[in-house]
């Protein structure tokens, strides 16, 4: 039998298998010892519900379906399921009072199991895909756009072969595909029968969002006098959650102060002694309802950078930058003293990361929905920096966070800032200094 068909049977067993062997080695970290017979008896009393939620939470975030996601993404999927287990195993814990196993050993575990689980699930995708078919992929453009959408096909699927045709081009039969690309060229009413022959073979369909398409996501149908309608949904967060994300940015931000202080010290005295001028760097932002506040982070650029230009975008490789700033840039280590703003409401953990004023003003002239994210608090990360980087063109970064304002919950937020922290590859440069 085939690695790929043993695994798909077997995964879940052993994912149980490896929580168990990481909770035992946290124990024996933690007291330097194997757990005693009390201690193991309790265990095994709570065991059970954990592995239950383990796989329950892995199967939810896609970790038990054939790979067809990147690398990264796959990652990111591990790192949010681990985190989310570790809260509902914590939360099994205080609900069993009578446990008689120490919770810390489940903090550490949580810890232990992200670098476990990611090694486990990339060797695992790894030897599996090399069984994997390849995957018959549509590319519908401009012959000018193939290249671009090769490379975007495969991002999404990891084995595949690219077939090109003008975004002219009628879908005919689409049974022989295992995804479609259309791009923004493709005309409205060719898209539509596009979408309805993709529906048809239950083929996945992918396309570049205009303007409507991204200001109708989310609508809800209903009936007024037997005519279907469709509903706008909202891009304000109620009041009510509005109160827990505060509440969950003044607790997060305020322990992240704290724990990280240390660190935030050493940066400060190698941006003192390393360059010419302020250690820290305000800047004009805007944050929900238009309102500007100074944004704080450690200065990346010379003291001078803009004396004589004026606001300028950052380029690659510019030389503006210091070398000390580029690697606080790519480690994002330059965005922590941000935690000082969101303590004092200025900005959220996750959100539409703030423009400065002069950006803004171009960019609500030049795209119409732009505004539409300044009903939310800016945020230290949100979807534009997760999905895109620096240089995302402004309407993608704001398409990013249109859609995120009309999907917020708090295990969204939760989900972006695992993403945030376990994103790999080098950061772009980004704006300001």
């Amino acid at each position: 039998m085939r690695f790929a068909g043993v695994t798909r049977v077997l995964l879940p067993v052993i994912d149980v298998v490896l929580l168990n062997a990481v909770t035992t080695l946290a124990f024996l970290l933690r007291f330097g010892h194997f757990p005693p017979a009390y201690n193991w008896d309790a265990y095994l009393q709570l065991f059970w519900w954990d592995a239950l939620a383990l796989v329950l939470i892995f199967s939810i975030y896609g970790l038990y379906r054939p790979y067809r996601q990147p690398a990264q993404d796959l990652s990111q999927a591990v790192g949010t399921a681990v985190l989310v287990n570790a809260f509902v195993t914590l939360a099994i814990t205080f609900l069993a009072t009578t446990i008689g196993f120490p919770r810390s050993v489940f903090l550490i575990s949580a810890v232990l199991q992200v670098p476990v689980f990611l090694i486990w699930r990339r060797v695992h995708r790894s030897l599996t895909l090399r069984e994997a078919p390849t995957i018959r992929v549509l590319a519908v453009s401009a012959p000018a756009e193939d290249s671009m959408m090769t490379r975007r096909a495969g991002q999404y699927l990891p084995r595949i072969a690219v077939e090109h045709r003008a975004f002219n081009t009628p879908p005919g039969d689409l049974a022989a595909y295992g995804l479609v690309l259309l791009s923004s060229d493709v005309p409205q009413d060719l898209k539509e029968k596009y979408f309805i022959a993709c529906l048809t073979r239950d083929v996945p369909c992918l396309w570049t969002p205009n303007q409507y398409d991204l200001l109708a996501a989310g609508a809800e149908l209903t009936a007024l006098a037997g005519t279907p309608f469709l509903e706008l949904p909202s891009v304000r967060l109620s009041r009510g959650s509005l109160v827990v994300k505060r509440l969950a940015d003044i607790v997060l931000a305020g322990l992240g102060l704290i724990v990280l202080s240390p660190l935030m010290g050493v940066i400060a005295l190698a941006v003192r002694a390393t360059s010419p001028g302020p250690v820290l760097y305000w800047q004009e932002r805007v944050t929900v309802g238009g309102r500007v506040f100074r944004l704080v982070k450690f200065r990346t650029m010379r003291g001078d950078a803009e004396s004589g230009s004026g606001p300028v975008l950052a380029g690659l490789d510019d030389p503006r930058v210091t070398r000390l700033g580029r690697l606080l840039r790519a480690s994002h280590l330059d965005e922590l003293p941000q935690l000082y703003n969101i303590v004092r409401g200025e900005m959220s953990l996750v959100g539409p990361r703030p423009e400065r004023p002069a950006f803004v003003n171009q960019f609500r002239t030049e795209i119409g929905y732009y505004d539409l994210r300044h009903e939310l608090p800016a945020g230290l990360t949100g979807p534009a920096q997760v999905m895109g980087d620096y240089y995302t063109p402004p309407e993608h970064k704001a398409a990013f966070d249109l859609y995120y304002a009309k999907r917020h919950s708090l295990l969204h937020d939760l989900a972006l800032m695992v993403r945030t922290a376990l994103g790999s590859g080098p950061r772009r440069p980004g704006r300001g200094a």
